[in-house]
């Protein structure tokens, strides 16, 4: 059944925002639960008008209530949700046009809307051409032999019957692990959807899928992905994006509320490690690398966000979600405990060059690039930006700071 949500909000992280304290409660109850799922500090603080988010993205709703967190990106929400769309898209290794993203009507739908949207029109697009089958073992007693016959069980029940053959025979059927993940996505995302356009996309695909089966547990369904159903691979990521945010009451079994969040510092390495293998694909990337420890003995491991081997030697990358300051002097805004990160990080892999990586905002120059030598070494620290609403400028920025000199094996 879907939830009327009467009250519906945009804001972006690290902000107030103002509502009842029934309401807040609820989106706090939602909140809490998934805090855990994402391993997170924070998601929603309680305040005395309302609710203070932190430092993630998405959607959470419950009965009566949506609210929609947004990134720290300068533009209009519809921007700012199109940008967010693409940075999932990179991070998830979905491929999505502008165009597909135009006609979603992203300036007026929340993320969530959106998301169903695109995951509605695409696996329509898809399974009107023809669901995804697959041949099943089937076993049934018939008057005419169809397949082979079972010869232990026709010895045994109908040795007396020769009216009845106990055929053994392939079926093809649509009742397969892919579809049922696609079924259990259409059923779960008709009950939360509030677009009517969106509901009607829902209506027709759980009358396509009519014959897959009911799944428990979804995202654990045995899928397999091969040359047979390219089609929808990416629909399957998809799907499991949209499933991954559900929770469930323990004592009911029914839901009461939904969240699709996104901690924006995995969303922002993620995306910028995606955009990396892109830009420079004669360089091996290597992402959150343990080869290295602090201490002998294999102690404290590092983990750089990544390691990337170029013919001058290894480049270690650090991702900062967070906006660079002009106003906190020479040092910008960076912090001490992240240059003696990546200090240890330059000691360690005997790295010359160590690049701390910002999201781009229009405070600063386009290319935005600092660089400091590190004292007594020919060690070099950087500071640069990228453009997260822009990722094909991400790719060639990235480019950019890796260095076409530097960028083959």
């Amino acid at each position: 059944m879907r939830m009327n949500k009467a009250w519906a909000k945009s804001c972006k992280e690290n902000c107030s925002v103002k509502l009842e304290d029934r309401l807040a409660d609820r989106l706090y109850a939602v909140a809490e639960r998934a805090k855990r799922q994402l391993k997170v500090q924070s998601v929603l603080e309680l305040t005395r008008n309302g609710v203070r988010t932190s430092q993630v993205v998405g959607i959470i709703s419950a009965p009566g209530a949506t609210l929609e967190i947004l990134p720290k990106i300068d533009g209009p929400n519809g921007a700012v949700r199109k940008a967010l769309v693409r940075m999932l898209a990179v991070a998830q290794g979905l491929r999505v046009a502008d165009g597909e993203l135009t006609g979603l009507g992203t300036q007026r739908s929340d993320l969530l809307e959106v998301l169903i949207g695109l995951f509605a029109n695409r696996l329509l697009t898809a399974v009107r051409r023809g669901l995804p089958r697959r041949y099943i073992g089937q076993e049934e007693d018939l008057q005419l032999l169809r397949g082979r016959l079972n010869v232990v069980r026709q010895v045994t029940r109908f040795a007396a019957r020769p009216d009845v053959l106990a055929c053994r025979f392939d079926e093809l059927s649509e009742d397969t692990p892919l579809n049922r993940v696609f079924k259990a996505a259409v059923r779960r995302l008709a009950g939360i959807t509030r677009s009517a356009a969106n509901a009607r996309l829902l209506a027709e695909l759980a009358a396509r899928l009519e014959f897959a089966g009911d799944s428990a547990a979804p995202l654990k369904e045995p899928v397999r992905l091969d040359r047979t159903n390219t089609a929808f691979h990416d629909l399957h990521r998809l799907a499991c994006l949209l499933l991954s945010g559900d929770w469930q009451s323990m004592a009911s079994g029914k839901s009461v509320g939904f969240s699709l969040l996104f901690p924006m510092y995995e969303l922002f390495e993620k995306f910028v490690s995606r955009c990396l293998v892109q830009a420079v694909p004669q360089c091996r990337v290597n992402l959150q690398d343990t080869s290295h420890s602090a201490l002998q003995g294999r102690l404290f491991h590092l983990r750089p966000d990544v390691v990337i081997e170029t013919q001058a030697g290894p480049i270690v990358l650090d991702t900062k979600w967070k906006e660079l300051n002009h106003e906190d002097g020479r040092k910008l805004g960076v912090t001490q405990d992240d240059v003696y990160q990546m200090l240890t990080y330059g000691q360690a892999y005997k790295a010359k060059r160590l690049v701390l990586l910002y999201p781009w905002h229009s405070g600063l120059e386009e290319g935005f690039n600092r660089r400091w030598r590190v004292e007594r070494t020919n060690r070099h620290l950087e500071i640069a930006t990228v453009d997260v609403g822009n990722p094909s400028g991400a790719v060639c920025a990235l480019r950019k700071i890796v260095g076409v000199d530097g960028a083959s094996r």
